[in-house]
């Protein structure tokens, strides 16, 4: 009865007989005659099933995926996966090792099983090479069928250059379908949009492509770091080894070290991290240029893995600033950092959130007490402030005095949460109430006539929902007062005229709405024209030129109906456009 349900089985999945030359991922073969195939997502089967002995054998072939340098090591993941937790096979078995003829190592292994209660046994081969793993199991109940597989093995050709398949299914934020992925060594990545990759020897460095002249931007992923001790000690060795390679000298930080750093911490991808920033002189003469050296360090599996950031300091009027603080760089590095993945890590399941919903899911709006250092009008270090308190699909919550600067639009909460760990947290809600989890308390909710009721400090706090603005038009042109921020006059109106078929011309407003009053940092400093869109709490700016800024919108006394109002209140900051 066990083999007849176990034909059935395979029967009712297995579509076409196969006797010529197939490709599958990165592998050129030709299967065995008469055996029937099926084909997934990242995997191939083919089975035989001879109903008058009841002998089987089912082979199947699994994409591949980044190599973790070490062949026995990519086999005893593959063996795990594949043998060990499925069938509950032994978990060292004994392997063989072989090298192909155009350089693969080849490491296989076999054990007894049960499938399905029939005793079988289960064989596993894995090929490592060239960056990437290629894995194939067959499981069979008779010797038979041996030299099947024998000569399908033999024959079979591997490309050596394909790229191997990255996993990103536990990437939270939004999806983009142009990413492109990278390795060096046991490291993953995805390379940010704009830039480009240089492979060395000992790294990949990657830059960004637009950079500006005069400017200096790279990210490079290192070696491994062979090193047993603690975080802190990693960082301060994977420092002073990038500053011995970079041939650069350090400057002396005002606590008297090399560098500052960061607590280590546990990231949301599980991973143990620290990152340390300090500055350091590299070129001739007897004032060398300054630059900045930041050190982020991932503890996998006992070993260390570290990426530096090296960027100029330079000079802007009376500023300085690095290429970094521009906002989208910015964007770029914390995203590079926080999707790095590694063949031989599990990761926990992250779900991504968004922030419109019915119930308690958006942002609401109140007045909350914020207790603090004493100061004038609030000498007891208590005062009522304006917050904003969002709350995501995924169970993720945002509290804080102001909105996301940007919006949030294709925000990363993940990312935002692991640097300003203050400003989030988790909630539950249902029926009715709540609780709002901080680092620094746990704050009761409630749901009182359509009003969100939360109690700080012992005081209850209603709060409003902000209605949706998405597909918002104006219709007018705006502006801004003439004076600067000291109150003196500058003679110069900044505006900004947008029409209903999505279209707007800045002449100065943008500039002082994306409050970034380093010029060389400023991506709106500059005039221009070209398309709007609201969505997310976001107000979207594509110019003509190829920039792109956002700015969070959130819709004050805006109604949808009427597109022309007398006042717009954009920014983060809420400031003030009066319609001409």
């Amino acid at each position: 009865m066990k083999k007849i349900t176990l034909f059935i089985l395979l029967t009712a999945i297995l579509q076409q007989v196969i006797a010529q030359t197939e490709t599958f991922d990165i592998a050129t073969y030709t299967p065995p005659k008469e055996w029937k195939k099926d084909a997934g997502t990242g995997v191939v089967t083919y089975t035989n099933m001879n109903t008058t002995t009841g002998n089987f054998c089912i082979l199947v072939m699994y994409e591949s995926s980044a190599s973790l340098g070490d062949a026995q090591k990519d086999f005893k993941i593959e063996w795990n996966d594949r043998v060990v937790n499925p069938h509950k096979a032994e978990g060292d078995p004994k392997t063989e090792t072989q090298t192909s003829d155009d350089g693969w190592k080849v490491v296989s292994a076999a054990a007894p099983i049960k499938l399905e209660a029939l005793d079988a046994y289960a064989i596993l081969t894995v090929f490592s090479g060239f960056g990437k793993k290629f894995s194939i199991i067959t499981i069979l109940n008779d010797q038979s069928y041996i030299n099947e597989i024998d000569d399908l093995m033999k024959n079979m050709k591997l490309d050596k250059n394909a790229n191997a398949t990255v996993k990103d299914t536990n990437n939270p934020g939004v999806t983009k379908t142009n990413e492109t992925k990278g390795q060096f060594g046991s490291v993953l990545y995805t390379i940010p949009n704009g830039w480009k990759v240089t492979k060395y020897s000992d790294g990949d460095i990657l830059t960004p492509a637009d950079i500006s002249n005069g400017e200096f931007l790279e990210v490079w992923v290192q070696p491994a770091l062979s090193f047993s001790g603690t975080m802190e000690q990693a960082l301060q060795k994977s420092y002073e080894e990038t500053v011995g390679k970079i041939k650069a000298t350090p400057m002396n930080e005002v606590n008297g070290g090399n560098y500052s750093k960061v607590t280590a911490k546990v990231s949301f991808r599980g991973w143990e991290y620290i990152r340390g920033s300090g500055g350091i002189h590299m070129g001739d003469g007897d004032y060398p240029k300054e630059y900045g050296l930041d050190i982020f360090v991932i503890k996998v599996n006992g070993r260390f893995e570290k990426i530096s950031i090296v960027k100029s300091r330079n000079n802007c009027d009376y500023s300085t600033y690095y290429p970094t603080h521009r906002t989208k760089y910015y964007n770029d590095i914390e995203n590079f950092l926080f999707s790095l993945q590694f063949p031989d890590w599990k990761e926990p399941v992250i779900k991504s959130g968004i922030a419109t919903g019915d119930g308690i899911i958006g942002d609401w709006q109140g007045i909350s007490m914020s207790v603090g250092l004493a100061k004038p009008g609030a000498e007891l270090g208590a005062e009522l402030k304006g917050k904003h308190l969002i709350f995501f699909s995924n169970g993720q919550a945002f509290f804080e005095n102001n909105f996301p600067v940007e919006g949030l639009d294709e925000m990363n909460t993940w990312i935002k949460a692991e640097n300003d760990r203050r400003s989030w947290g988790t909630y539950t809600f249902s029926n009715g109430n709540g609780v709002l989890k901080l680092p620094y308390a746990d704050i009761p909710l409630s749901m009182e006539a359509g009003k969100l009721v939360i109690t700080t400090n012992k005081t209850d706090h209603g709060f409003i929902k902000t209605n949706s603005v998405d597909g918002a038009r104006f219709n007018g042109t705006y502006t801004m007062s003439s004076k600067d921020f000291l109150g003196g006059e500058t003679g110069i109106t900044p505006l900004i005229t947008f029409t209903t078929d999505g279209k707007f011309t800045d002449k100065g407003a943008l500039k002082i709405l994306y409050h970034d009053y380093v010029v060389c940092v400023n991506p709106a400093y500059n005039p221009g024209s070209g398309t709007y869109e609201v969505m997310n709490y976001t107000i979207i700016f594509n110019y003509t030129d190829g920039r792109k800024i956002k700015l969070a919108f959130l819709g004050q006394d805006y109604e949808k109906s009427n597109q022309s109002p007398s006042v717009l209140y954009l920014s983060y900051y809420g400031n003030v456009l009066t319609r001409k």
